[in-house]
């Protein structure tokens, strides 16, 4: 799935979406550098390494179509928040995510963020929500019909985490500061907040199972 989502009307306001699956491994496995399939060989776990492999392909793919530069020429590190970055491309962004049979990446201009999750069953659901959601997020969810909570449970989760990610948070340091507009159950599109960072979250069209999410920074003037 390629899809592009806009946050505004100004061609800096778009991001560029691609979900692919991990049967897709061979057609991405190419796209590595030698050291990145030194790397996947490595990995003994299957599936494991079918993640790594389309996550490391998929984001050359992306940015090389966005930016039109060659895809076996992006050289990736990290910043001094430990998210990915490719060098040389000032004002571009990109995040990966992946669940079950597939991964997601989004590229755009300023921070973004993505998160796919696999809906699934889940052990003390609502201890979790209790434990970790912010009140607003709370009260939304306890305020729904037992039958749509576990989708909304995943939803809500999935807009934190991109949002984090977006932030360049992870967990341990993003759980408590983030709050994300419950009104994206009901709208489809919210906004969100991670500390001092004021973001736009959108819940996308996702496969059977699973939810979907993008999130991008308001200003995108970070770099």
């Amino acid at each position: 799935m390629n899809t592009t989502v806009r946050f505004g009307d100004s061609e800096e306001e778009v991001c560029f979406l691609r979900l692919a699956k991990l049967e897709e491994a061979a057609a991405f496995e190419g796209l590595l550098t030698a050291a990145e399939r030194e790397q996947a060989a490595a990995v003994s776990n299957p599936l494991q390494r079918s993640r790594f492999v389309v996550s490391r392909g998929l984001r050359r793919v992306m940015l090389s179509a966005c930016t039109g530069v060659s895809a076996d020429s992006l050289v990736f590190s990290h910043d001094g928040e430990g998210k990915p970055r490719v060098q040389g491309l000032t004002g571009w962004d990109f995040n990966l995510s992946h669940a079950g049979d597939y991964v997601a990446a989004v590229v755009g201009r300023g921070r973004v963020g993505v998160d796919i999750e696999e809906c699934r069953e889940v052990r003390d659901m609502e201890s979790i929500v209790d434990r970790y959601f912010h009140p607003e997020e709370q009260a939304a969810w306890h305020s729904l019909p037992p039958a749509r909570q576990p989708a909304a449970f995943f939803l809500l989760w999935s807009a934190r985490e991109a949002a984090m990610k977006c932030a360049g948070l992870g967990l341990a340091r993003g759980l408590s500061v983030t709050r994300v507009d419950p009104g994206i159950l009901e709208q489809g599109q919210g906004t969100a907040r991670v500390g001092d960072r004021l973001l736009q979250v959108k819940p996308l069209p996702a496969p059977a199972g699973y939810a979907f999410v993008v999130c991008r920074q308001e200003s995108p003037a970070f770099i």
